[in-house]
């Protein structure tokens, strides 16, 4: 079918307590692998590319024909969303390559310059009627496509603030979660809890690929509707090209099939989850 506007599956989710993936990918593989996955779930997907993904692929235009391609074969609900940009021309050119929803990234900035950018950013989308989503506080680790800074956990007054001046649909929250990690410290449930309690949209878990499996569901219990997970696939697709090379060494071709089918159990095992929409 063709790719679906994500605004109203985030918003379904959110108020049924559940959670949509982001899968974060680089590849036409791992499209594949994401779209049989929720295929097989009978569960909608979002997939997502950063600036590292999008160069991987050739491009804005090349992701979308790529993902709208493989949606139209499928039966599966697939919407197609930016990640991490931090430029306004960044959103233009995936607002008129056809994604669904864009994120800005303005968290490492001062709370001032990032509310302007955000302000700026929620101008350039309402045209358009695409959901936005921002971070507030900052989401560290080492993740290739996403600005690198030091930690700073989502204030919860902040957050209030923030939302309310910028008109922002989806909130990624700083909560001890992790890009291409495990948690610092752990999930703060607590200050996950108070920033629920601040705002009324949905909020966005980056770096779940170092949360367990409890942790995951703490925090969809605690309003969080959308889910990103990137590094888990990415190891997942180059752990099965280095196994099958390893006794294949001319062999690319396989070696991309299983990195296909591993994608595709990695994202499965999470679309079965209880929590998952």
């Amino acid at each position: 079918m063709p790719l679906v506007d994500p605004g109203p599956i985030i918003a379904q989710a959110h108020e049924r307590g559940l959670a949509v993936i982001g899968a974060n990918v680089s590849t036409i593989q791992m499209v594949r692998g994401v779209v049989r996955a929720a295929e097989d779930a009978q569960r909608p997907v979002l997939i997502q590319f950063n600036r590292s993904g999008l160069s991987l692929i050739g491009g804005v235009d090349v992701a979308a024909v790529v993902v709208k391609s493989v949606a139209e074969h499928s039966e599966a609900e697939i919407a197609l969303h930016l990640d991490h940009a931090d430029t306004l021309d960044e959103l233009s050119a995936a607002i008129n390559a056809g994604f669904g929803s864009v994120m800005i990234d303005g968290s490492t900035l001062s709370f001032d310059q990032h509310l302007t950018l955000a302000q700026s950013a929620k101008g350039l989308v309402t045209w358009s009627r695409l959901p936005l989503e921002a971070e507030l506080g900052h989401v560290a680790g080492d993740e290739a496509g996403v600005t690198i800074g030091d930690a700073s956990w989502t204030d919860p007054d902040e957050a209030a603030r923030f939302v309310e001046a910028t008109g922002v649909d989806w909130l990624a929250v700083a909560v001890g979660n992790t890009h291409g990690g495990p948690a610092v410290g752990g999930l703060q449930a607590e200050r996950l809890r108070a920033i629920r309690d601040a705002v009324s949209i949905p909020l966005v878990l980056h770096g779940a690929s170092g949360l367990t499996e409890d942790e995951i569901q703490a925090a969809v219990n605690l309003g969080v509707a959308k889910i990103n997970v990137g590094t888990a696939l990415h190891q997942a697709a180059a752990s099965a090209m280095g196994e099958w090379l390893a006794g294949h060494p001319s062999d690319l071709r396989g070696a991309l099939s299983l990195a296909e089918k591993r994608v595709n159990e990695s994202v499965l095992a999470l679309l079965n989850a209880p929590w998952a929409k």
